[in-house]
């Protein structure tokens, strides 16, 4: 399993970390693991559900509306859209990982 710190989130994403941080906090996005020096450690799950959100907040969508649906929302909103963020197919991927994963 691969870990993440929050600028490795930053860079992936391209959502700064202090905005990050907010969002753990007010919206409860993700609670990432935390080191022993209380450092953020993100994993897959967490990486491939936050380039989700980003994916649909960079392409318009409000986070305080996006924190209010499910994960399994979030993902099929995500495949929907049809933006222009050059990370979409990543994002396809991910799912298709997914999907894999879960025997569909």
């Amino acid at each position: 399993m691969s870990e993440f710190t929050i600028r490795d989130i930053e860079n992936l994403c391209g959502i700064k970390a202090h905005t990050l941080r907010i969002w753990e906090q007010r919206y409860q996005i993700v609670s990432p693991n935390r080191k022993a020096s209380n450092h953020r450690l993100y994993d897959n799950e967490d990486l491939k559900y936050l380039l989700r959100i980003a994916y649909l907040y960079h392409n318009g969508h409000k986070i305080s509306q996006l924190a209010k649906l499910s994960e399994d929302e979030i993902t099929r909103l995500a495949l929907k859209m049809k933006g222009n963020y050059p990370r979409l197919r990543i994002l396809k991927s991910l799912a298709d990982m997914q999907d894999f994963a879960r025997g569909n």
